[in-house]
C-alpha cells in the first residue's frame, strides 16, 4: 500500500520534506468473528449515493482518498480531476460519463488540466510523472518523469507545459515534441509559480521567500524580489496583475506584498499578520485585539487580482478564514470578510467583481467584492474543499474535496 498526501502550506512552515513517499509491504489481515463484507457494501452504497446539497451533480468515481485537483472546459461541459488514488479522469459534468481514464500514475495526482484550446489534457503526480493525452482519440501522446514535483501549469496561449521541482528547477516542455528548457534553481524548493498575462514571463516563489521573474524565451532572470526586503519564509501564493507589471505575493511569514516585476522593488507591504502593530489592515484597536491571539498560526494561503479593469482590487484569503479585499492603486484595505472556516482558494468570476471562496468547512461561498456581502453559500461537501475551478462562461463551478467527491454547482444565477 502506498500512502500519499498532498502538499500543505502548514507543512511548509516547518520546511519539512513531505514529498518522500513511504512504501509499506503487503500485509495479510486476518479478522475473526467480523462481518466485513456487510460494512464494505454499506460504505460503497454511501459513496455511490451522496446527497446533492446545493450541487447539480456529484462525481463519485474517485473512490479512495482526497481529490486534490480539478478544472473545467470553457463551456463547463467537461471536467478533469485527479487525486490520492493515483488516478485522473476526464468526464461529462452533466452525466458523470468517463470520457478518458488517465491510467499509468503511481502517486497522488496534483495536477489535471486542459490546455488553452482544450485539445489536450495534462496529468501530473507528486513523484513527477507527467502524462499528456489527446482528447480527440483518447490517446497518450507524451510522458516524462521529472522527479518530485511541487506544481504544474499549462501556458495560457500555447502547448507548453511548465512544472516546478523540489530541487528548485522549473521545467518547460513543448508538447508533443518534448523539447525541454530548464530554469535553473539554486537548491531551494520551487513552491509556486504564476505566468504573466502577456505569456512572456513567469514569477516563481521559493521555499526561502525569494521570488524570481524569468523570461520564458531566454530562460534568464529578469529581476529578483529579495527575501531580505520582503518575505522571509515559504511563498504560498503568487498572482500577476493584468497590466503585466505588478506581482502580488504572500508567504508563511504572514506578509502580503506588492512588488514590481521589472526591478523587484517592493511597492507596499499590505499586511503582516505576524506583527499586528505594523499591520495596516486594522482600523481600530478592537480588531487588533481580536487578531492578536491567532496571528502566529495565520498566513495568506491564496491570492488573486480581480480582472475587471474598472475594479482595481486584489483578494487574499487566510488559513484562519479571513478574506481581505485590497485597493491596489491606494494600497489600502477596502473590505475585510470573516469566514467561518479557513480558505483554500479564491477565484474571481471572469471579469466581474464576484468572488468565490473554497472553504475548509466544505462550503463554497460567493461574495460581492465591492461591499463584502455574502451573496450565497453552496453546500454539499462533508470535508475540506481542496480545489476550485470556474468555467469561462461563468455557468458552472467545480470543487474537489477530502470527502472523495467532486461537485458541480450551477452559478449562472449569480450576478
Amino acid at each position: 500500500m502506498q500512502k500519499d498526501t498532498s502538499p500543505s502550506s502548514s507543512d511548509m512552515a516547518n520546511h519539512a520534506e513531505d514529498d518522500d513517499m513511504v512504501y509499506i509491504g503487503d500485509v495479510e489481515e486476518v479478522i475473526d468473528n467480523f462481518d466485513g463484507e456487510e460494512i464494505k457494501e454499506e460504505n460503497v452504497m454511501e459513496m455511490d449515493t451522496p446527497e446533492l446539497g446545493d450541487s447539480v451533480f456529484v462525481f463519485t468515481t474517485h473512490k479512495l482518498g482526497s481529490v486534490f485537483c480539478g478544472s473545467l472546459t470553457k463551456n463547463g461541459k467537461l471536467a478533469t480531476t485527479g487525486g490520492e488514488e493515483d488516478k485522473a479522469y476526464v468526464w461529462d459534468t452533466s452525466t458523470g460519463e468517463i470520457v478518458l481514464d488517465c491510467v499509468g500514475h503511481k502517486d497522488s495526482i496534483i495536477y489535471s488540466a486542459f490546455n488553452h484550446d482544450e485539445s489536450l489534457v495534462a496529468t501530473g503526480d507528486m513523484s513527477g510523472m507527467i502524462q499528456v493525452w489527446r482528447l480527440s482519440n483518447k490517446s497518450k501522446i507524451w510522458d516524462y518523469n521529472m522527479g518530485d514535483a511541487t506544481w504544474m501549469m499549462w501556458h495560457p496561449g500555447t502547448n507548453v507545459l511548465l512544472a516546478g521541482s523540489v530541487d528548485g528547477e522549473v521545467y518547460m516542455w513543448k508538447i508533443p515534441d518534448g523539447d525541454c528548457k530548464i530554469l535553473q534553481g539554486y537548491g531551494c524548493r520551487a513552491e509556486t509559480g504564476a505566468i504573466f498575462p502577456d505569456g512572456k514571463r513567469i514569477a516563481v516563489g521559493y521555499e526561502d521567500g525569494i521570488i524570481k521573474i524569468y523570461d520564458l524565451k531566454t530562460n534568464t532572470v529578469l529581476s529578483t524580489i529579495s527575501s531580505a526586503l520582503s518575505h522571509s519564509s515559504t511563498i504560498t501564493t503568487i498572482d500577476c496583475h493584468p497590466d503585466n507589471n505588478i506581482v502580488l505575493s504572500a508567504a508563511v511569514d504572514g506578509k502580503t506584498i506588492i512588488s514590481t516585476s521589472k526591478t523587484g522593488k517592493i511597492i507596499s507591504v499590505l499586511q503582516n499578520l505576524k506583527n499586528v502593530e505594523q499591520n495596516n489592515v486594522m482600523d481600530n484597536d478592537e480588531e487588533a485585539e481580536n487578531d492578536e491571539g491567532n496571528c502566529d498560526s495565520n498566513w495568506v494561503e491564496t491570492a488573486a487580482f480581480c480582472k475587471d479593469p474598472a475594479f482595481q482590487v486584489a483578494a487574499t484569503g487566510t488559513v484562519n478564514g479571513e478574506i481581505f479585499i485590497w485597493d491596489i492603486a491606494k494600497q489600502i484595505l477596502r473590505q475585510k470578510i470573516a469566514q467561518e472556516s479557513g480558505i483554500s482558494k479564491l477565484v474571481w468570476k471572469g471579469n466581474t467583481s464576484i468572488l468565490f471562496s473554497a472553504g475548509l468547512d466544505g462550503i463554497l461561498r460567493c461574495f460581492d467584492g465591492k461591499n463584502g456581502e455574502c451573496l450565497r453559500s453552496f453546500t454539499g461537501h462533508v470535508a475540506d474543499i481542496l480545489d476550485l475551478s470556474i468555467s469561462e462562461n461563468g455557468e458552472k463551478a467545480l470543487t474537489t474535496s477530502d470527502d472523495s467527491t467532486v461537485r458541480i454547482f450551477d452559478i449562472s444565477c449569480v450576478p
